[in-house]
């Protein structure tokens, strides 16, 4: 049986990954008057911020009382914070309705609520929505790429686009297409949204649902304590590695429910994918270590902090978005070019959000300037980046 192949409609820019990395830069671009197509291979948005249950949306200040990140990594905050749970310190324009000793521009959030509030944030931009289709390989004319191959339960299809934004969290369109990378290792982590019957219990009391909603992880934290002694660490790059992550994890979460009564407990929600922190960056123009604190690069797109120390100040370069030899491809979210910490820093989500506005916007921009990402004029990113709310000063603003 012969494959047929059926061409769509071209799009002035293609964004592959609908985590928070590919939702920022649909919604960035959109909102330049540009045609955006934004394919997904779940059926919810949000990646790990969703469907991957880490919902902890990380500081967007330097924990010193400075804001870092604006613009859509604010917005994103807001509305996590407007559809369900939240516990943002009343400091930062939260409610205050939960105690908390935290002082950063941080939350939890309910991440099915927030899945589902982004559905409609995208559309309201004007991004068109593939779920349920998995990009699988660009097509290249040379180093220049023309388009995505795409299987979907109608089969297989080809997307053409000027532009192309591979937020897809292991680089596999930048990959595919010939960028160099860099594979990470990640410890085996598994982590569950939980509640037994005395959590319930005080919750029908306290009503605390940031409380309720119970993160239970199985197998290792960030710094890799608690990894299986022995194991190996998992670059999740193949499907023998991702099922034996996962099925690993499965069951280490499983010995943790061992030997309570079954009416005792409840699992409230299984993670829909694989949770690796760093599976593979591109090796772009230039590469962010983490070591740049306090410099304000000369190619920034905005300023961030490292979620894990405060008083850290850093700042993106453009660079890091983009290889200079394959030059209508953009990457946004954790597969920038970062390394070391770099890469933890730019990994969570006000780096992703960050990244994606960035990238959104230059992608839009490219289309005037031979769709090529090292061809966009600085000075007009950053003036539009500025206009729509981005934080650019090293210091952060003073809250």
């Amino acid at each position: 049986m012969e494959i047929q192949t059926v061409t769509k409609r071209e799009h002035d820019i293609l964004v592959i990954g609908g985590g928070i990395g590919g939702v920022s830069a649909a919604v960035a671009a959109a909102r330049s008057g540009v045609s955006v197509l934004l394919i997904e291979k779940s059926i919810n948005l949000g990646g790990l911020a969703t469907r991957g249950l880490i919902s902890w949306y990380e500081p967007l200040c330097d924990g010193e009382g400075h804001q870092m990140v604006g613009g859509i990594g604010e917005e994103l905050i807001r509305l996590s914070a407007s559809v369900g749970l939240e516990d943002l310190p009343a400091r930062w324009g939260g409610k205050g309705k939960y105690p908390t000793d935290r002082h950063r521009y941080a939350t939890h959030y309910s991440p099915t609520f927030f899945s589902v509030a982004l559905d409609r944030w995208v559309m309201a931009a004007g991004v068109e929505l593939v779920l349920d289709s998995h990009a699988t390989y660009p097509v290249m004319e040379g180093k220049n790429c023309r388009g995505v191959l795409v299987e979907d339960a109608g089969g297989r299809s080809f997307y053409p686009a000027k532009m192309i934004i591979d937020a897809t969290g292991d680089a596999a369109i930048a990959y595919r297409a010939g960028v160099e990378c860099v594979l990470g290792d990640n410890f085996l982590s598994y982590w569950v949204h939980d509640f037994t019957y005395d959590s319930a219990k005080k919750y029908a009391n306290d009503k605390n649902l940031a409380a309720f909603r119970r993160w239970n992880c199985a197998g290792s934290a960030a710094n890799g304590t608690g990894h299986p002694a022995g194991m190996k660490c998992f670059h999740g790059d193949s499907a023998e590695e991702i099922t034996e992550f996962i099925l690993r994890g499965k069951e280490m979460m499983w010995k943790k429910y061992e030997g309570i009564e079954t009416d005792q407990r409840e699992i409230m929600t299984l993670p829909e994918m694989p949770q690796f922190r760093t599976i593979r960056h591109i090796v772009g123009k230039s590469t962010f270590l983490g070591t740049e604190d306090g410099v304000d690069c000369p190619d920034s797109v905005g300023a961030i902090g490292d979620f894990r120390v405060a008083g850290t100040h850093y700042t993106i370069p453009y660079s890091t978005l983009y290889h200079p030899d394959y030059p209508n491809i953009l990457t946004a979210g954790r597969i920038i070019s970062a390394t070391g910490d770099g890469w933890e820093i730019t990994r969570v989500i006000p780096g992703c959000a960050l990244t994606g506005e960035a990238a959104g916007v230059a992608a839009a921009l490219a289309l005037s300037h031979e769709n090529r990402a090292e061809a966009v004029p600085y000075e007009d990113l950053r003036a539009t980046l500025e206009r729509r709310g981005v934080l650019f000063d090293i210091h952060g603003t003073a809250r």
